[in-house]
């Protein structure tokens, strides 16, 4: 076989996230703190809904954009949230979680060579989904008041004649920062005037914190028909196994993007799309109770952590994440990581996971319970003592 490889294999970066979830696998008594996969239990009216379509013979293809069920409860959802109407029919697809429908626009809006701006720092995947269709990704850091402050300016001095795309996560993995509706109507703004499409990845949305206001770009004057909102079951209902995502966008890419779709993985499993429909119906309270878990996770860590020398962490203001200043340690993030999964058994990601603009951070995903959270504080205390 040999050189009959595709070069684009050769563009891509591994994935730290995974990467370090697979070591932690070699050794004992870790606790893993790496995945955004929630211990809490899908809510268990989902999980029946998802049993009964099994039981009744809901187990052969769909329709590539998925079950028109579904797709209403994700018309009437987004309405609900952001007060903007999208047609079941036409403007929304479902697909194997938010990763799918990332990947499916890229491909569609995507030539060889294309720019794609992507606000750092973020999840890996965004990068590698533009090698793929053989674009260019081009991060613009945006965490932290400073980066705040001048991200225009960046945004206009990393313009150029190729660049179609521009992709943003708020609530954003790994930061946990939200952006502001008024930073939202800049970017709207800049994308408008150079004619860019946005790829808005809001699948963390509903995990707020402290009453904080999600935001979408979306509700922006003239964004919806130069923008593709991507949402997912993933972290609001606690079923990133179940993979069922979406994308809502103008018909003529949904139409293109459903096409794609045939030739990729045809179409979610009927019995998830059946268990997301009744989540999307019934799953509120269940939604709310699950940031209220990982609030008070994130607070208890966070407050543990910034009582240990040489670390320093902001409270996040959403998701379940905890993006922590390491650089008083001298380490660099890699290091850093492995060196405490190797001493003291406690997988994290490192910063550079998530862009260059995130060395000297790791991530940490506060994703199992307080208990186990206190026992990787005491070992992270043990590893900081033997720094000195």
């Amino acid at each position: 076989m040999g050189s009959t490889l595709s070069h684009m294999l050769e563009t891509l970066e591994p994935q730290l996230v995974r990467t370090l979830f697979m070591k932690a696998k070699n050794y004992d008594d870790v606790i893993d703190l790496t995945l955004g996969d929630p211990d809490l239990p899908t809510p268990q009216q989902v999980i029946d809904a998802g049993c009964t379509a099994m039981k009744s013979g809901k187990t052969h293809y769909t329709a590539n954009a998925g079950l028109m069920e579904l797709r209403e409860a994700i018309s009437e959802d987004i309405f609900r949230g952001l007060g903007i109407q999208y047609s079941p029919k036409t403007e929304i697809i479902v697909t194997p979680g938010a990763m799918g429908a990332l990947s499916l626009a890229s491909m569609c809006l995507l030539n060889p060579d294309d720019e794609v701006l992507i606000l750092a720092p973020h999840w890996p995947n965004y990068t590698n989904m533009v090698r793929i269709s053989s674009a260019i990704p081009i991060d613009i850091p945006c965490y932290g008041d400073e980066n705040l402050r001048t991200l225009l300016t960046r945004l206009e001095a990393a313009i150029s004649s190729r660049t179609r795309l521009l992709i943003i996560n708020s609530p954003c993995n790994p930061s946990g920062q939200v952006l502001s509706r008024e930073i939202l109507s800049d970017i709207a703004l800049f994308a408008i005037a150079h004619d860019l499409t946005v790829i808005s990845d809001e699948v963390y949305h509903t995990l707020l914190f402290y009453g904080k206001s999600h935001h979408s770009i979306l509700r922006t004057s003239e964004m919806r028909e130069s923008s593709v909102l991507v949402d997912s079951m993933s972290k609001r209902f606690c079923m990133t196994g179940w993979r069922v995502g979406y994308a809502a966008a103008p018909s003529f890419l949904i139409a293109r993007m459903t096409e794609l779709q045939e030739h990729v993985s045809s179409c979610v499993a009927p019995f998830a799309q059946l268990a997301a429909a009744e989540a999307l119906k019934t799953g509120e309270k269940d939604s709310q109770r699950m940031t209220d878990v990982f609030s008070r996770r994130c607070f208890f860590m966070a407050e543990r952590l910034n009582q240990m020398p040489l670390l320093h962490c902001e409270l996040p203001l959403a998701t379940f994440y905890l993006f922590v200043d390491i650089r008083a340690t001298g380490l660099s993030s890699m290091a850093f990581a492995l060196k405490l999964l190797e001493t003291e058994r406690v997988a994290l990601v490192p910063g550079i996971a998530f862009g260059a603009c995130a060395e000297g951070f790791i991530r940490i995903a506060c994703t199992v319970s307080e208990a186990k959270l206190e026992i990787a504080c005491a070992r992270i205390g043990r590893f900081l003592s033997s720094l000195h």
